[in-house]
Order: structure tokens, then C-alpha cells, then sequence
């Protein structure tokens, strides 16, 4: 079973890595066309709105409750699932639309939840107006994310994983196209403060596009899974109402979510308002360094996550309790053993990294700032990958009520931790720096999720062995610790000797970096005898050419 859950996340993982670098690709365009100050935090909120509100509105459900009632579909009804199947999906693309057309409609006043104060100001108006029309022309996103969460989890619940961690390529591949057009008509230079109609219309629905074609990429995928979708309305006798109740729960989960998001939001684009001169790390600086920490999870968490959720709900349905327990220990410490090296590489080489990413045209004056924020958020990669997991676990009981309690605590703890970093220690004199409070507030309420969330989840599945994750966590915090701190020492005493300036260089520092860091990594996990590590180190060595004949 280990085996097939590395095999399933592996395939997962490929389409994962090539869809981050694009995304950074995006990134970096993006960061050239309209810098990452207030300019680029009024598109990033507009273009994040869409996918907040699927979550809000129905991601929640989709994306945790229906793959173990899809898994009992598929395995307990005579036809496999298919009625069940197709009157979900019908069910849910309806319900998508008419969500999608009322978000529409009520675009200028969604816009003024995530704008702060100070944008409501005469002065702003014309940034207030673009992000009004950003945020109308993103809104239709709502669908199209929903339509293609749900025929993935489909996929998901029939074995079939990779389509949906390949199909985001074309997401990227469509929106880095629309921002060379827009860099190609409008760059000119200077970095206007607010957006032309023409600008805006380019941006706004080319993401759109990418969003939708990211779906369609999808469709013939389920047909080739053997399922045959037939629209199909109605609901009585399915069983959905069972799903409806477990929905309520994740509903409220997410819309504590989406209220810690709608804070951030204000927090941070607040920082790039402020009057002070100079970088500011407002909600760009603070979106961006997120992406970078969710690459590991995106490549490693999500991808063992999603293969080992079918397996858990079944071995929570026939009451193996004890499985469940060494399953999501197994899958958590798997992902630590890349995602720890991964958080520590993050923490010693932030700059670098951030400079690689966004360090060209507008937005190269904003990389110290925005790797300062990497640092704060990167301290809290280890806690929400050992929290997402422990959510699943409850989530393979159909329990979703517990996690919505866990998150108040999540959100409450967040929202209080950013509102005291950003207003009261930074204060307005400080107030750029606001991306690296929400980022420390953020690993801090994870941090405190994990260590609530393990005493709860112990009530459900009690200490088993080969269930223990703390000493092999502790281990290979010890073995990254190591080896990111011997090779920020060669990089410090390279640093003496060359100017190490721009993208470019900042690559070399990155790729001298990783060369001695991880056969020190590999290395002292081996003295310590992390198995993860050496598993890990064993599966990726064997797929070498030449292995395999040598064997």
C-alpha cells in the first residue's frame, strides 16, 4: 500500500513540478509588467477573489467531503457509481453557475471587502475602479475552478491522479501568454500608477481563459476513466443528503478561512499604500512568498495527501482504525523528509530565491522585503504540513465537524497575531514591512493548530507503532539544519569575494547551494538513520539511467 501511495503521488509530483515552475514563470512576468507594489497587489487581490469564493461557496465540499462518498459510491452501488456520479456533478456545475452569475452581478461590492480604508480615499479612485474591473472580469474563474475540482475528484476517487496536477500547465502556459502580449503592447518603461481599459481587459480575461482551458484539458480524461457523464438532475435516493450534512461543517471550516484571508488581504495591500518611500512588502511580496513555501506542498503534501485519502476512507469505512493511524504517520513523515530540507533551504536562502523569482523590470527594487517575508512564512511550512494531513485523517472519518473547530482556533489566533504585528509593533511608520507580520502571524497559528490538533486526533486514533512522528520530524530538522548551514557558509565566504547581483547570479547561488546542501542532508540522515530520507534518496536513484540494467 506504501508503494502505490508513492507510485500514485509520484505521477502527481511530475505534473506538479512542471505547473509550479510555470507559475513562477507567471510570477516573474508579471513582476516585470506591473511590479510588485500597490499596482501589482490591486490585480493579485482581484485575481485571488475568484478562487476564495469557489472555497467559500462550495470548494470546502468538493474537495474534502466528496471523495470518500464518491470512494462508497464507486465500490458499494451495482452500476459503480455512475447515477451517483453524474447527478453530483450536475448538481454541482448548476449550482456553480448560478454562483458564479450572482458573484458578477455583486463584483463592485465583493471588490470593497478586500479593499482597505485608506484605498476608499478620493485620491485612489482610479486604482479603486481597476480593481473593480479585475475583479469582474476574473469572477466567471468561480466556475470553471469548481467545474474542474469536481470532475478531478471523480478522477481522484477512480484512481486516476495525474490529469488533475497536469492540467494547470495549460492554466500557466495561457496566462504567461497574455502578460508577454501585455509586456509586448504596454511596457514601455515607466510603471504608471493605475491601469488602462486595454490593460485591464488583457490581464483580467486571459487568467479567466487559462482557467477555463485548464477544465477543458480535463474532460476527456473522465470519459477515458470508464466514467460516461449523462447530465442528470435529482437527488432523493443518492445519499447526497448524507454529504449536504458533512458540507455544513466544511462550509463554516472554509468561511473562517476566507475571514482570515479577507484581513490579510486588507493588511497587506494597506502596507503598499503607505506613504512611506522605498519597498514595500504589501500583499504581492506576501502572495508571492506563499507560492514559494506551497512548492513543497503542491509537489509533496498535496500529491501523498490526495493518494492516501481514498485508502484511509476505505480503511475507516471497514473500521480499521489502527491502518489509518500508520498510514497518515507513514504519509506525513514521507512529505517532512523533502519538506523539512525544503523549509530549511528557504529560511538560509531567501534572497536568492526571491531574486530569482521577481527580480526583474518593475519588480526587482522589492526582493530584500519580500524575502524577508519567505523567512517568517517558511518558519510555518513544517506545522501546516503536518496539520494538513491530520485534517485529512479526520476528513477519511467523515468527520467535518472537528476541523471546523480546529480552524476558529487556526483563524482566530492568525487574524489576532497579523492585526498585533501589522497595527500596533509596525505601526504607520513601519507599515511596509506588513508581508513579513502576516507571514510570522501565519506560522504561528499553525504551529499552534498542530500541537491542539494532535491531542484531539489522539481520541480517534490512539498511538499504534509505526504511527510516531516527532523524533524522525526531529531528525531530519537536525540533517537540513546541517546542511543549509555549511552551504550558507560557502555562499557567505563566495559572497566576500563576488558581487553577487541580479537574477542570474542569484540562480548560480541557488544551484551552488543545493550542491552541498543535499549530500549533507542525505548524508547525516543516514548516520541518524532517517528511513524516509534514505527510501526517498533510493526510489529517485533507482528511476536513473543505468540503474535499473546495473540491478
Amino acid at each position: 500500500m506504501a508503494d502505490r501511495t508513492l507510485r500514485s503521488a509520484a505521477v502527481m509530483a511530475a505534473g506538479t513540478v512542471l505547473s509550479r515552475l510555470l507559475g513562477f514563470v507567471r510570477i516573474a512576468l508579471l513582476a516585470a509588467a506591473i511590479g510588485t507594489a500597490l499596482r501589482g497587489d490591486i490585480f493579485t487581490a482581484a485575481n485571488t477573489i475568484p478562487n476564495s469564493l469557489y472555497i467559500l461557496l462550495a470548494g470546502g465540499v468538493f474537495n474534502t467531503v466528496l471523495v470518500p462518498q464518491l470512494v462508497r459510491a464507486i465500490k458499494n452501488h451495482d452500476d459503480g457509481g455512475q447515477d451517483f456520479t453524474n447527478r453530483l456533478l450536475t448538481f454541482g456545475f448548476v449550482v456553480l453557475a448560478v454562483v458564479t452569475v450572482g458573484c458578477v452581478l455583486l463584483a463592485p461590492q465583493i471588490a470593497e471587502l478586500y479593499l482597505p480604508a485608506k484605498l476608499h480615499d478620493p485620491s485612489f479612485a482610479a486604482e479603486k475602479a481597476s480593481m473593480v474591473m479585475f475583479v469582474r472580469l476574473c469572477l466567471p474563474q468561480i466556475f470553471f475552478y469548481g467545474a474542474f475540482v469536481l470532475v478531478g475528484q471523480v478522477l481522484n476517487a477512480r484512481g486516476r491522479f495525474g490529469p488533475m496536477m497536469w492540467a494547470p500547465i495549460a492554466n500557466n502556459i495561457v496566462a504567461c501568454a497574455s502578460i508577454v502580449v501585455f509586456l509586448l503592447i504596454y511596457r514601455s518603461g515607466a510603471n504608471p500608477p493605475t491601469f488602462s481599459r486595454g490593460e485591464e481587459l488583457l490581464l483580467g480575461l486571459g487568467h479567466t481563459f487559462g482557467i477555463a482551458i485548464q477544465l477543458l484539458v480535463l474532460l476527456p480524461y473522465l470519459a477515458a476513466s470508464g466514467h460516461l457523464y449523462r447530465p442528470k438532475f435529482g437527488l432523493r435516493g443518492t445519499g447526497l443528503g448524507r454529504t449536504a450534512k458533512l458540507g455544513i461543517w466544511t462550509i463554516l471550516f472554509v468561511a473562517v478561512n476566507q475571514v482570515t484571508l479577507v484581513v490579510v488581504t486588507k493588511l497587506a495591500i494597506a502596507g503598499s499604500a503607505a506613504d512611506s518611500d522605498g519597498a514595500k512588502a504589501g500583499l504581492v511580496a506576501y502572495s508571492t512568498a506563499m507560492l514559494i513555501v506551497l512548492v513543497p506542498h503542491g509537489i509533496v503534501t498535496v500529491s501523498l495527501a490526495t493518494a492516501a485519502l481514498p485508502q484511509m476512507s476505505s480503511l475507516a469505512s471497514d473500521g480499521d482504525v489502527t491502518e489509518v493511524g500508520r498510514l497518515s504517520a507513514r504519509s506525513i513523515r514521507q512529505t517532512l523528509a523533502i519538506v523539512v530540507p525544503a523549509a530549511a533551504a528557504m529560511v538560509a536562502f531567501s534572497h536568492p530565491i526571491t531574486t530569482v523569482i521577481t527580480g526583474y523590470g518593475a519588480g526587482a527594487d522589492n526582493t530584500q522585503l519580500m524575502g524577508y517575508t519567505l523567512v517568517a512564512l517558511a518558519l510555518g511550512l513544517i506545522p501546516f504540513t503536518i496539520q494538513y494531513f491530520q485534517l485529512r485523517t479526520f476528513y477519511a472519518f467523515e468527520d467535518t465537524r472537528t476541523p471546523f473547530f480546529l480552524q476558529c482556533v487556526i483563524a482566530a489566533t492568525n487574524i489576532a497575531a497579523a492585526l498585533i504585528g501589522v497595527r500596533l509593533v509596525l505601526g504607520q511608520e513601519h507599515l511596509r514591512f506588513s508581508g513579513v507580520a502576516l507571514g510570522a502571524a501565519y506560522s504561528l497559528a499553525y504551529l499552534v493548530a498542530v500541537l491542539l490538533s494532535r491531542r484531539v486526533l489522539a481520541r480517534r486514533v490512539p498511538r499504534v507503532p509505526g504511527a510516531g512522528i516527532g523524533l524522525p520530524m526531529l531528525a531530519m530538522i537536525i540533517a537540513a539544519a546541517v546542511g543549509a548551514g555549511l552551504a550558507w557558509g560557502v555562499l557567505f565566504l563566495l559572497d566576500q569575494v563576488t558581487d553577487w547581483d541580479g537574477p542570474l547570479l542569484s540562480a548560480v547561488q541557488l544551484a551552488i547551494a543545493a550542491v552541498v546542501m543535499l549530500p549533507v542532508y542525505v548524508g547525516v540522515a543516514r548516520v541518524l538513520r532517517i528511513h524516509e530520507v534514505t527510501d526517498m534518496v533510493s526510489m529517485v536513484t533507482s528511476k536513473l539511467p543505468g540503474r535499473s540494467r546495473r540491478r
